[in-house]
């Protein structure tokens, strides 16, 4: 089997930026904090905060919470991308880590759709309702539905992990 050497390579990139740009948000906001209370405005979810509430800071810290469960994932991603190049299919830690992936993806997800139409109903006090087509690999569903086909791939995994032991069991 070939190794996947491309997508380690993209996914050690992704985890290292995305490593500086957590590390760094947290860094910041808290100075902010610290600092004053109007340091400088700061954007989230195209909002632009220019002072420390504590609904801004509740906002911020789930933004920044939902920010370390990404980088989280791509941790675990890695790490199940070097799995493959010890040669070994359908191990235990393998068919962990995908359901995990797949859990995590979707709670991301929906934990950034709750953020987000929470943080627009508080910050702008209002709240409304739409219904739109995106066409994307971006897009809510097609995010949640990478997160299930994780799920459902560990499952796969672990079927072919027993069909593997019954196969290695008969002579």
């Amino acid at each position: 089997m070939k190794q996947p050497i491309l997508l380690k390579t993209i996914l050690d990139i992704c985890f290292i930026l995305l490593a500086l740009t957590f590390f760094g948000a947290v860094v910041i906001f808290i100075l902010a904090l610290i600092m004053s209370p109007d340091f400088y405005p700061i954007e989230v979810n195209d909002r632009i905060l220019s002072e420390f509430t504590p609904v801004t800071i509740i906002l911020v810290t789930s933004e920044l919470a939902i920010g370390g469960l990404v980088l989280y994932t791509v941790y675990v991603l890695r790490k199940l991308v070097r799995s493959f190049f010890k040669g070994k299919l359908y191990t235990r830690f393998q068919i962990a880590a995908l359901h995990l992936v797949g859990q995590l993806i979707v709670i991301i997800t929906l934990a950034q759709a709750f953020t987000d139409s929470t943080g627009k109903m508080l910050i702008e006090a209002k709240a409304d309702i739409a219904v739109g087509i995106n066409f994307s690999f971006g897009s809510f569903w097609f995010v949640l539905a990478i997160g299930l086909f994780f799920m459902y791939l560990s499952k796969i995994f672990r079927s072919a992990k027993i069909l593997k032991e019954e196969n290695e069991l008969t002579v």
